[in-house]
């Protein structure tokens, strides 16, 4: 009875170590990725860069080339009374951290309802996703891989985008 105690014990403890290890690697490339999308978005202008009604809906884009292969592209738009926000974070060509909200504000009124989920990848892998709010991450049918389609949709239209 007692070594199957300790053979018990053993075995929650590696498991709990283990969950723990994920954890802080998870957080450490949260906060590198971060610290990376910090470091490139302040050298980024905030106009907007062109204005597109692909989906069916007026969505403003900013584009930020950066002289180190880096680029941001943020999309926003409104529709009814909901306000999306897209934001890709590349590097040398490779999608590392994406960003999708969701606010329903009515008009005349402060953000009744947020969400948002930031998606941190690596060589087309969703490494760790930060959800926030009501929204798409509450449905159990819901897959994170999803980001990926969407930016490769986002990359088809900025192609479309006349110079």
């Amino acid at each position: 009875m007692i070594k199957a105690l300790l053979i018990l014990i053993m075995t929650f403890g590696i498991l709990s170590c283990n969950a723990q290890n994920q954890r802080d690697k998870e957080e450490k490339t949260r906060a590198e990725i971060n610290a990376g999308f910090d470091e490139n978005v302040l050298k980024c202008n905030t106009g907007i860069d062109s204005v597109t009604d692909f989906n069916g809906k007026i969505e403003f884009w900013n584009i930020c080339n950066l002289k180190n292969d880096n680029r941001i592209i943020t999309i926003e738009s409104h529709k009814g009374d909901t306000y999306y926000q897209e934001i890709y974070f590349e590097k040398n060509g490779d999608l590392i951290y994406a960003k999708e909200t969701e606010n329903y504000m009515p008009k005349n009124h402060f953000t009744q309802m947020a969400w948002n989920c930031e998606f941190y990848a690596n060589k087309g892998e969703i490494i760790t996703y930060m959800s926030l709010g009501h929204g798409k991450t509450e449905d159990d049918k819901w897959n994170p891989e999803i980001i990926f389609e969407m930016f490769k949709n986002r990359l088809i239209e900025l192609k479309r985008i006349k110079k």
